[in-house]
Parts: C-alpha cells; sequence; structure tokens
C-alpha cells in the first residue's frame, strides 16, 4: 500500500480539476483530521495493525510525518526526500513536531504563491502545488488507516473526501504496481463518496 516507514515516498502526478477551494486548506483539514485521530486514540492502540500492510498505527504515523517535514524540506529549498525526524520521539511528538514546522512552513509560502514554486524531489524538479496536492491525498487515506488501527473514528469529512476524490485518476497503474496505492477493489453501485475513494486507494471496507 506503501512504502516501508522508513523511506520517505515521492508524490506522484495530482490532478487539481475538481478541488473548489485551495488546496492548502485541503492539506490543513487534512493534518487536523489527522491530528484528532492521533490525539484521541489510546497511545498502546498504536500498536494495533493498520490496512497498510505491515504497518501499525504507530508506522503510519511516522510515515505521515515524514512527509510532512518532506514538504516543509521542500519549500525551504532542500530535498523532500531527505527529511526526517529526529530519533527516539514517540508518535505524539514526531507528530507534532512535523505538523508544526510544515503549517508553519506553508503559511510563510503561501503568499509567495504556491503554485509558482519549483521544489525538489530527489533528482526531480516538480511545481510546490502538484506536491501539495499530492500530500492532500496522502494525509486523508492515512488518517483512515490510523483510525482502523487504533479502533477510532473512521468517518472523514465529506468535503476533504469529495477534494480527494477528484485527485484519484492521478493514481497510476505503475503507482499501485510499486505497493504506493493498493489495486482498484470492486464496489457496489450505491457506494458512498468515502467508500469509492478509498476502493480506488486499494482499501477494503469491512
Amino acid at each position: 500500500m506503501a512504502l516501508p516507514p522508513g523511506a520517505a515516498s515521492p508524490p506522484q502526478a495530482a490532478s487539481l480539476r475538481g478541488l473548489s477551494r485551495p488546496a492548502s486548506d485541503s492539506l490543513r483539514q487534512a493534518v487536523e483530521v489527522f491530528g484528532g485521530r492521533l490525539n484521541t486514540a489510546d497511545p498502546a492502540a498504536l500498536a494495533g495493525l493498520s490496512p497498510c500492510e505491515g504497518w501499525t498505527g504507530a508506522d503510519v504515523v511516522a510515515h505521515v510525518a515524514r512527509n510532512l517535514l518532506g514538504f516543509s524540506e521542500a519549500l525551504r529549498g532542500g530535498d523532500y526526500r531527505v527529511a526526517d525526524t529526529p530519533p527516539g520521539l514517540d508518535p505524539h511528538r514526531e507528530w507534532v513536531l512535523a505538523r508544526d514546522r510544515a503549517l508553519t512552513d506553508l503559511a510563510a509560502f503561501e503568499a509567495r504563491g504556491i503554485p509558482d514554486m519549483q521544489v525538489r524531489v530527489g533528482q526531480e524538479t516538480l511545481s510546490a502545488e502538484f506536491l501539495l496536492v499530492a500530500l492532500v491525498r496522502d494525509v486523508t487515506i492515512h488518517a483512515w488507516d490510523l483510525a482502523r488501527a487504533v479502533g477510532g473514528d473512521d468517518q472523514l469529512p465529506d468535503d476533504l473526501v469529495e477534494a480527494v476524490l477528484a485527485d484519484m485518476p492521478a493514481i497510476t497503474e505503475q503507482m499501485r504496481a510499486s505497493g504506493r496505492y493498493g489495486y482498484i477493489i470492486p464496489m457496489p453501485q450505491e457506494a458512498g463518496a468515502q467508500e469509492r475513494m478509498l476502493a480506488l486507494a486499494g482499501r477494503a471496507v469491512c
């Protein structure tokens, strides 16, 4: 479903079509939702297995924290891939560090025009908006993964789900074959937006 927790996964193609609000607002909401699921979880529950094969809830937190720190590093002119959390932090401290840094840098650079910025991801140069939209998808889907791991509320806000659902065509077969996303799961015709989003991400709702 994703790369191992020790590896920062680069963003993939992200479509902005269908998003009715700035992607930066969607990212803030996704971060708030993810943090809410973490803050209400019993710390012991973070050892529970998530829908991401081989990952615990703590692994999901570490992955999302690294991606947020990568975003922050890229906005500051560094390489998205090299960011990592300091060793020895528990999941809550890891999350707070990444959340605060990413949101602070997002606000600082927003005034300069995120869509016009270019950032580094390994050997590639991408638009910051491209990375931002990919993060909305990543954080939102992993908020559901985290909720499932800890036995929390796995219902996501409708407007956030709709924003991510509009971007799901950006997930390519190559991305699925690499393990970043599962293969599409058949869904009933009457499936709601969240169930469709999760099925397109390869998550079984059961």
